[in-house]
């Protein structure tokens, strides 16, 4: 119809209505492009918002976990160092089971607790662009970076206590239970491994590790929560447990 009436105009040389004609038309896709960028607008908005929703929920559970490992870390410290307060006593002066109990709880450290999933899938399908937040972009990547270096040190530390401190998994196969039962040939054996030296070295490495991997903890701790915070105040209110 439009064109028409151009066609018509111009054949007639009214170069008014070829003018008003050209304004309808460039008006009409005008504002047919403004319609289209509103529509995607808006499709992105409510997919940011999705991202964000997922995003809450993600840190405040890594946020739950690294607060518990946080504690965690701390009671095998301790047992670690009351591990260690037996140690140095003489042998006869310590209960079998107080030993054992201290032994088993000072053993071993917590894992990281990870990526989060939806900030990798943001990364891997490039809709990092849909978070307009810079401090919420920010306080992502330092997450990560934070979480990447972690894992680096965890495997060091785990990597330490394995190939230094195994005597501790070694003398924790052995129970109180066994120490009366075992037959001659082997009944010396579990008295052998707490008068080591070795066994002292092995807690108090472990000690060290745990320290270190608490320090870690926190500081994965304390870059979660910038995130949580970074995030806008209905989400907050929205996803917290």
């Amino acid at each position: 119809m439009i064109l028409t009436s151009i066609t018509h105009a111009l054949r007639t040389q009214n170069w008014f209505a070829v003018i008003v004609e050209f304004i309808i038309v460039l008006a009409g896709v005008v504002i047919g492009f403004q319609i289209s960028a509103w529509s995607e607008t808006r499709i992105e908005h409510g997919r940011e918002a999705l991202l964000i929703s997922r995003l809450a929920a993600d840190f405040h559970e890594i946020e739950a976990r690294t607060a518990e490992t946080v504690t965690q870390l701390q009671t095998r410290i301790e047992a670690g160092a009351a591990f260690e307060a037996l140690l140095v006593q003489p042998p006869e002066e310590v209960d079998p089971t107080d030993f054992y109990i201290a032994m088993v709880n000072a053993i071993g450290t917590p894992v990281p607790a990870g990526r989060s999933a939806t900030y990798a899938e943001l990364l891997a399908s490039g809709e990092m662009r849909l978070i307009r937040s810079e401090a919420l972009r920010s306080a992502l990547v330092e997450f990560d970076e934070q979480v990447r270096r972690q894992e680096l040190a965890y495997a060091s530390l785990a990597r330490l206590i394995t190939d230094n401190a195994g005597i501790l998994l070694e003398a924790s196969t052995w129970t109180v239970a066994e120490t009366d039962t075992l037959p001659p040939h082997l009944s010396a054996a579990p008295a052998e491994l707490r008068l080591s030296p070795d066994l002292l070295v092995a807690a108090r490495l472990t000690i060290r590790a745990n320290l270190a991997n608490r320090v870690w903890h926190e500081g994965t701790l304390d870059r979660a929560r910038e995130v949580l915070a970074a995030l806008p105040d209905e989400a907050r209110e929205t996803d917290t447990p």
